[in-house]
C-alpha cells in the first residue's frame, strides 16, 4: 500500500513538473485549480470563461499552449454568434477582453446602450404621460361641474339684449349660441330650450360600500313668442349639496343644518368670483323668487340622450375615489364641450338653428303653437310635483336684467332645485 502511494504522488508530480515542454516546468496549485475549471466546466460559456481566466492569469503557464490555440479557434464564431445584442456584445469582451473585435465590440455596445437607454426613457415618459392623464381625467370628472357653471355663469351674464328674440340674441352673442347648441343637444320647442348634463359619482365610506350619486345640471332658456326672457341653470335635488359631494368626495346629509348650508356657502364662493368680473355696475336687490317651474321626469328623459352617463366601451373599472361611471366627452361639460370652439355659430350647431328645426322656420318669433317644455310641463307634472318655491340667497340687477341664486327649502323634497336664474326685469 505505501509503495502504490508513493508511486501515485510520483506520477502527479510529474505531471505537474513536465506536462508542458517550453512551458513553465512547475505548476503551482492556483494554476491547476484554473486548468481543472477548464476541463470541468459546465457548458460552453464556462468554459470560455474559463479559458480567459487561467490565460489571464497564467500567461506562461504549463496548459498556456492549449489554452490560447483553442481561445484563438474559438474566437471568430463567439463574435459571430454574440455580436447582435448588448448581452451577447459583453460577453464576448468578457471572453475575448484582447481579442480580435474589441474595438468593434465597445463601439457597437455604446450604439445599443444608446438606443435602449433612450427606448428606456421613452417608455418611461410614455407611462407617465399615460399616468398624468389618468390623473387629470379624473380631475376633470371631479371638476367638471364647477367649470360648466362658471362658464355659464360668466356666457349668460355677458348678453346684454335679453328680451330680444332669439335670433338677435344668437347674431349678437355668438359664443353663447355656439356653446348652447353642441353637445349634449338640447331639447327645443318653441316656449323653451332645455338642456341636460349628466354624470353618476360615487363617495367613499370607510369600512363600508361606496354610495353611487347622480349629479344633474340643466340649463332651461324660456321664450315668450320667440323672446329670450329667462334663462335657468338648475341643479335638482338639492344640487348645491351633490355638487359639493362630487368635488370633495364627502357625504353631505341634507336633513342637517350645518352640512347643508358649509355646502350652499361653498357653492356660492365659486359662482360669486365670476358675477364679481362680469357683472360689474349691477346692485344688489330684494326679491322673493318666483316658483321654479318642475321638469317632468320625460322631459328630463327626453333631453337625456342614452349614452349620457354611461362609460364608453373601453373604459376602465373606476375606482372608489373616481365616478361611478366615466360620462362620454359629449355628457361632461369639459373645455372642449361646454366652451365653444374657433368655430362660428354658422357652423350649424347655433341656438337659433335649432329652435328654428323644432318648430319651423320663423315660427320662433310668432306666437306658441306647439306645447311647451318649460311651461305645459306643470300641467304634465301636476298630479305628482308641485312648483317649487326656491329661497333666495343673493339677487343682482343692472339695467333691466336681474341675476337671483337661489336654493330649495329644508323641507323641499321634490325637484328640490338649486341654481340660479337670469331674466329680464319688465317695467
Amino acid at each position: 500500500m505505501a509503495i502504490r502511494r508513493t508511486i501515485s504522488v510520483l506520477t502527479i508530480g510529474a505531471t505537474l513538473a513536465f506536462g508542458a515542454p517550453g512551458c513553465a516546468t512547475i505548476a503551482t496549485h492556483d494554476e491547476y485549480r484554473a486548468y481543472r475549471r477548464v476541463r470541468e466546466a459546465s457548458d460552453d460559456n464556462a468554459r470560455l470563461a474559463a479559458l480567459q481566466q487561467y490565460a489571464s492569469s497564467h500567461p506562461s503557464g504549463i496548459w498556456s499552449a492549449e489554452v490560447t490555440a483553442e481561445r484563438a479557434r474559438r474566437e471568430q464564431e463567439v463574435w459571430a454568434g454574440h455580436n447582435a445584442s448588448a448581452d451577447g456584445l459583453r460577453f464576448y469582451l468578457s471572453a475575448y477582453p484582447d481579442g480580435t473585435y474589441v474595438q468593434q465590440a465597445q463601439q457597437r455596445l455604446a450604439a445599443v446602450s444608446t438606443v435602449s437607454e433612450r427606448r428606456e426613457t421613452e417608455q418611461e415618459h410614455v407611462v407617465q404621460l399615460q399616468q398624468d392623464r389618468r390623473e387629470q381625467a379624473a380631475v376633470d370628472r371631479r371638476l367638471w361641474v364647477t367649470r360648466a357653471v362658471q362658464f355659464w355663469t360668466r356666457t349668460l351674464l355677458s348678453i346684454r339684449n335679453f328680451g330680444a328674440t332669439i335670433g338677435q340674441v344668437a347674431r349678437g352673442n355668438p359664443e353663447f349660441s355656439q356653446a348652447f347648441g353642441q353637445e349634449p343637444a338640447p331639447l327645443c320647442d318653441a316656449d323653451a330650450c332645455l338642456k341636460h348634463y349628466r354624470a353618476h359619482y360615487a363617495i367613499p365610506v370607510p369600512g363600508a360600500t361606496r354610495i353611487e350619486r347622480q349629479m344633474h345640471v340643466l340649463l332651461r332658456i324660456r321664450l315668450e313668442r320667440g323672446r329670450m326672457e329667462r334663462v335657468e341653470v338648475l341643479m335638482p335635488n338639492k344640487g348645491f349639496s351633490r355638487w359639493y359631494e362630487l368635488e370633495n368626495r364627502t357625504m353631505v346629509t341634507d336633513e342637517d343644518p350645518t352640512q347643508r348650508q358649509a355646502a350652499i356657502e361653498w357653492a356660492l364662493q365659486r359662482i360669486e368670483p365670476i358675477i364679481a368680473e362680469v357683472g360689474t355696475g349691477s346692485r344688489t336687490i330684494d326679491v322673493i323668487p318666483e316658483p321654479i317651474s318642475p321638469i317632468s321626469q320625460a322631459q328630463q328623459a327626453a333631453s337625456e340622450r342614452p349614452e349620457e352617463g354611461a362609460p364608453p366601451a373601453a373604459a376602465s373599472a373606476p375606482s372608489t375615489s373616481a365616478p361611478a361611471a366615466t360620462p362620454p366627452s359629449s355628457a361632461v361639460p369639459s373645455a372642449q364641450s361646454a366652451v365653444p370652439s374657433a368655430q362660428g355659430a354658422e357652423a350649424g350647431g347655433g341656438i337659433d338653428a335649432l329652435l328654428e328645426q323644432a318648430v319651423g322656420g320663423g315660427a320662433v318669433e310668432g306666437p306658441s303653437t306647439t306645447d311647451p317644455a318649460g311651461a305645459a310641463e306643470t300641467s304634465e307634472a301636476g298630479a305628482g310635483e308641485a312648483l317649487v318655491l326656491p329661497i333666495a340667497l343673493r339677487a343682482l340687477q343692472r339695467g333691466n336684467v336681474r341675476m337671483v341664486l337661489f336654493a330649495a327649502g329644508d323641507e323641499d323634497y321634490g325637484a328640490g332645485y338649486d341654481g340660479f336664474y337670469i331674466e329680464r326685469v319688465r317695467d
